[in-house]
């Protein structure tokens, strides 16, 4: 064995000891968690809330929810939006469409339990219901909302669509005539 081979040998014998030398001098790295806070970067993705007063009903979060984490379910006189952080990827999408910023992201990710009932969240809303035929056809914050943004609904926002569409059917044959029947 020459110099050589002696060098070769002598650097995978001291490997672990070159390992130790400069882990000393980099110093712990590693928290102790959960005695110390952990490390969060800012781009970090937690659990959602939502601002119960702020939701309006309208499902733009149900609709982006990949893992429909988000829900929605209606009876006659209330809309449920139900949030199971059991399901929740934290993609934050919702987020992105929810129109009067209901929803906002935290870095809360401590969220084991052992009631699976703690997972659950809901924001109930009254509904406004059709005044021509009685169906649901929105909320009431959802109502105040367009109604805040655009006056020209006022004489629709309380029908459902088959009764706004018969109205404003009628209201072309008031001024166009009388229409053919299919």
């Amino acid at each position: 064995m020459g110099w050589n081979g002696l060098f070769k040998t002598l650097v995978k014998k001291l490997g672990p000891l070159k390992a130790l030398i400069i882990a000393s001098e980099a110093g712990r790295v590693t928290r102790k968690y959960p005695f110390e806070p952990p490390l969060i970067s800012e781009e970090f993705r937690g659990k959602i809330e939502i601002d119960e007063n702020k939701c309006i009903g309208c499902g733009a979060c149900v609709n982006v929810c990949p893992p429909n984490a988000l829900t929605m379910e209606q009876d006659n006189d209330t809309k449920v939006l139900k949030y199971f952080i059991g399901r929740c990827i934290y993609c934050w999408r919702c987020i992105d469409v929810c129109p009067t910023g209901a929803i906002r992201g935290t870095l809360e990710f401590e969220l084991a339990t052992n009631n699976i009932d703690d997972l659950h969240e809901m924001v109930v809303h009254e509904v406004v219901k059709c005044r021509v035929c009685g169906k649901p056809v929105t909320t009431i914050a959802m109502k105040d909302f367009v109604l805040e943004k655009t006056r020209y609904a006022e004489e629709y926002i309380d029908l459902d669509p088959y009764c706004r569409k018969e109205k404003f059917i009628k209201a072309i044959e008031g001024r166009f005539g009388y229409r053919e029947q299919q």
